[in-house]
């Protein structure tokens, strides 16, 4: 039987496709960490290793990856001190100190400081500098000898914060700590509704913390930075433009959560997030009908201020940071202070 012409370009929107699934699938022979010796990051310039303090509250290891494009843009642009807080190590026990390795490892390689903190016990802190981070024998020297690995926050969600009203209070009261010790000027958390209970209820624990930490530097203020990943924010106002050149570290990093990774791959599909936040912010941030922005991936963010206890509206409208713009603590106070 004679084959038949495929009608409206059928066939090549199909090898189209099967390329894209090619590119998919070949993601999968890379090899997942943590490594041993984990890829070093980009550097900063000496003379911006004292910059603005940034800190990145992540539900669980892994967000502080597939959702920090603009926390590493800040560091790598404008030498920034990120400093990742894994607010919980996921529910599971068992895996805590894998997960504790992990985020340890992907740390590394985004060149930020890390946090994990712990309900009843010391926080451990790993240092990052521009070589990349401490080992875990350095930062678990620094905790007092005979104390038990940090283990997180957790559970935190809106059911726990309802259910235990005095530990969530102490959770509350234990994240401000950090807060009070690192007096970030940016703060990112996710939005309230971000679907998954863990990110819902870090968004809560984080306002709450920094409503006490305002409580005792009345002076201060932050701006807030919501991210998403599981649900679609409503009202996102900044697109940030993500290069290949980062969207390639977060891959990196996203590789040393080996065992999420292998879980659920989300690594292999972080490109066609970012490229649909594109399709999707180019008209929810920049307006109903606006055309396409010329890159082609991209974060979207809900960008705001607190100050002293309370929240700030930012300026109307949405923003653009595209690639050719430097990302800066004075870019967001110029585009969204009111």
């Amino acid at each position: 039987m004679a084959s038949q012409a495929t009608p409206n370009g059928f066939s090549e929107w199909l090898a189209y496709l099967r390329r894209v699934l090619d590119a998919v699938d070949s993601g999968k022979g890379i090899a997942l960490g943590p490594s041993q010796k984990p890829p070093l990051p980009p550097t900063v310039a000496e003379s911006e290793a004292k910059g603005v303090k940034v800190l990145y509250c992540a539900p669980h290891p892994d967000d502080e990856t597939l959702s920090g494009a603009l926390a590493l843009r800040l560091r790598l642009e404008s030498g920034a001190r990120v400093t990742n807080i894994a607010v919980t190590l996921g529910s599971a026990a068992a895996q805590h100190e894998r997960r504790r390795s992990e985020v340890a490892s992907a740390c590394r390689v985004l060149g930020f400081n890390l946090v994990i903190p712990d309900v009843d016990g010391p926080h451990a802190r790993f240092a990052a500098n521009d070589a990349g981070m401490a080992d875990h024998s350095e930062a678990g020297s620094k905790l007092p000898q005979g104390s038990k690995p940090p283990s997180g926050l957790g559970p935190v969600n809106l059911a726990a914060r309802q259910s235990d009203p005095k530990g969530w209070a102490q959770r509350v009261q234990r994240l401000a700590e950090i807060f009070d010790q690192e007096q970030p000027e940016v703060v990112f958390a996710p939005h309230a509704d971000d679907f998954n209970t863990t990110h819902i209820g870090t968004h809560y624990l984080v306002t709450e913390a920094l409503d006490a930490h305002f409580s005792r530097r009345t002076d201060a203020s932050v701006v807030f930075v919501e991210t998403e990943f599981w649900h679609e924010m409503a009202e996102p106002n900044l697109m940030v433009a993500v290069t290949p050149e980062i969207a390639a570290v977060q891959l990196v990093a996203a590789a040393e959560h080996g065992g999420e990774m292998m879980r659920n791959p989300y690594h292999l599909l972080h490109p066609c997030r970012l490229m649909d936040n594109v399709r999707r912010a180019s008209e929810v941030v920049g307006g109903q009908g606006a055309a396409v922005q010329p890159f082609t991936f991209a974060e979207v963010h809900r960008v705001s201020f607190r100050r002293g206890g309370e929240a700030i509206k930012p300026q109307p409208g949405g923003r653009m940071l595209p690639p050719s713009d430097r990302a800066s603590l004075d870019w967001l106070r110029q585009q969204f202070r009111t």
